[in-house]
């Protein structure tokens, strides 16, 4: 199961490689776009949020129902990731996923909040809420229908994703403020619970998942948790590599050799 980031869906280049990539290992994929993502429909006034598992919860459930034989996988990219590693935190007492694999996670979206407004980082957060706005407007009429809760306006036109994340995300969710919605819903807090193997990778340069807010001790003293942190490599750049520059990241190798080496141990008899 592959789990886009932030807006993002099957339409994207670094899902469809991975997609490409495991096809062409004879497995099934399948992409989870959220709530409003690719032009997916949506019928009540909730779109993507960072802390909401339930959908999460659906898509493998489904997935495990259709093929109960099958070990199943995911991959999530940035906020897909952040909400991927919240869901193993959470659901570590129901998760039937046998593996997973996190890049680019924000982790602590507090400190992520902070970084985005710092300096040139602003353009990063321009881009972040276009993506926001564009799909909020195909969809602003179910949410106009309450406009006493919502505001409309900004979410048609925010300055900031915060802007946003205040005037729409925070209330679908029922948060008093966008501060306690980034609270908690930072998956750091969830990394220790998690009960699967569970590969995060980070880039030490990344504007949008600053590596100040990756959970580095949480990780360590997890047994089931393993983290790669590259010097180079932004939010979703690393490039490097056979493919480069148009082709796959070389790090989609490193995620299919880890889910390869999980799916090996898997089928081994066990010893008597």
């Amino acid at each position: 199961m592959l789990q886009p980031g932030l807006t993002g869906g099957s339409q994207d280049s670094y899902v469809k490689h991975m997609l490409v990539k495991g096809k062409s290992k004879g497995w099934r994929v399948v992409v989870f776009n959220s709530r409003g993502c690719a032009n997916s429909p949506v019928t009540t006034p909730q779109l993507q949020t960072a802390s909401f598992t339930a959908d999460t919860c659906h898509v493998v459930d489904h997935v495990s129902s259709r093929y109960p034989k099958a070990s199943i996988y995911a991959v999530g990219w940035s906020l897909g990731g952040n909400i991927l590693v919240n869901y193993l935190g959470r659901e570590h007492r129901r998760c039937s996923l046998s593996g997973a694999v996190s890049l680019c996670n924000p982790f602590n979206l507090v400190i992520a909040d902070e970084n985005l407004r710092k300096g040139f980082n602003n353009i990063y957060d321009r881009a972040l809420r276009g993506g926001l706005s564009r799909t909020f407007d195909k969809h602003a009429s179910l949410f106009e229908e309450m406009h006493d809760e919502y505001n409309v306006q900004a979410g048609l036109n925010p300055r900031t994703v915060r802007e946003y994340d205040e005037a729409i995300t925070r209330v679908s969710l029922g948060y008093k403020s966008v501060d306690e919605y980034y609270s908690n819903s930072c998956s750091c807090h969830v990394v220790q619970h998690v009960r699967i193997p569970l590969l995060c990778i980070q880039a030490a340069n990344d504007p949008i998942a600053p590596i100040e807010a990756t959970p580095y001790s949480d990780i360590k003293d997890n047994p089931n948790c393993m983290l790669i942190v590259t010097p180079q490599g932004g939010h979703l750049g690393w490039v490097a590599g056979d493919d480069a520059p148009f082709g796959a990241p070389w790090t989609d190798n490193v995620v299919i050799e880890f889910l390869e080496h999980l799916q090996k141990n898997a089928s081994k008899p066990e010893s008597s």
